[in-house]
This record gives structure tokens, C-alpha cells and sequence, in this order.
């Protein structure tokens, strides 16, 4: 098992990511809920309304915990793909079919005209530090698949003698 140290600090980043960054946003009061709507498979644009859900609208929740969020993921491929905004007295709806995520956050947050979170020097400095891991960590992924593709040629140049065969 991992050690409490390592994972409370995986913990620390991701929840510093989810409080900042784009999407981390302050709806106003009059925004009720968001409904988006996507296929379950990347076909035929719905990448980007995925990674919108995937990504941004944990920010968005985690900043407006009274508005409603619902996301319907229909199994067909294609179809239309959505993002219905519910004020008070009105819905609007917008077309994220073949949109980036960030054009969707962009879109939402003009529509409602919700104001950024500004990122706290403590967030930046915790998701700058999960960064340098991050980088350290695949940098040491790849040094371990040098090292085992290393093993398999010896042992394979060996015909697997001494490798625990019994006779």
C-alpha cells in the first residue's frame, strides 16, 4: 500500500486543481441548473463536451454547490450534443457538438456572466509542485521500461537459464 505521506499529497493537488484553473468559476444567483448532454464515445465531435465534464465542470460544481448539475451520457453514437442552462425564468441552450472544452467553459461563463475565482498563491504553488512530479515521474517511467526491456534481452540471450525453471 502506498504511504498516507504520498497519498495525502496526491490528494492536496488534485483537490488544488479542482479550486482553481479554468472553469473555477462563481455562478449567479439566478442560475439554477446545467444540463449537458453527450454520447458515451468521442465520435463525431463529442470529445470536447466530455472533456468539459471531465475536467471543468468539477470546478464548476465544487464553486456552486446549490446549483443542479445533470449530465445525460446517451450509449448511441452521434446525435446531438448540448448544454442546457436553466435561470429562473429561461433555459438556454448551446450546441458543444465539435467544441473544444475550453470554448464551452468560455461560452458558459459568458452566458451566465459568472465571475473567475482568482487562483490563491498556496493552489499555485501546490498544482506547480504536482507538475514537477508529474514530469519526474514519467522521466522515471521510462528509465524502468529501459531497465525491464533490458532484462528480457539478457534473459532471453540466455535461453532463461537461472531464471527459477526447475528440471
Amino acid at each position: 500500500m502506498v504511504s498516507i505521506k504520498i497519498r495525502m499529497s496526491h490528494l492536496r493537488s488534485r483537490l488544488a486543481l479542482v479550486r482553481s484553473g479554468t472553469g473555477a468559476a462563481i455562478l449567479p444567483p439566478g442560475v439554477r441548473k446545467l444540463g449537458l448532454t453527450f454520447a458515451m464515445r468521442n465520435a463525431d465531435g463529442h470529445m470536447g463536451p466530455r472533456k468539459f465534464w471531465r475536467y471543468h465542470l468539477p470546478r464548476l460544481q465544487y464553486h456552486n454547490p446549490t446549483v443542479a448539475m445533470e449530465v445525460t451520457r446517451h450509449r448511441v453514437d452521434g446525435g446531438d450534443a448540448t448544454l442546457t442552462i436553466e435561470y429562473e425564468g429561461k433555459t438556454e441552450t448551446i450546441d458543444v457538438q465539435h467544441k473544444h472544452e475550453n470554448e464551452i467553459t468560455r461560452a458558459v461563463m459568458d452566458l451566465t456572466k459568472a465571475k473567475p475565482v482568482p487562483t490563491s498563491e498556496e493552489d499555485a504553488e501546490i498544482v506547480a509542485q504536482y507538475e514537477m512530479h508529474k514530469v519526474r515521474m514519467e522521466e522515471q517511467k521510462i528509465i524502468n521500461e529501459r531497465k525491464r526491456a533490458a532484462r528480457r534481452a539478457e534473459k532471453s540471450a540466455i535461453g532463461g537459464i537461472g531464471v527459477g525453471r526447475v528440471v
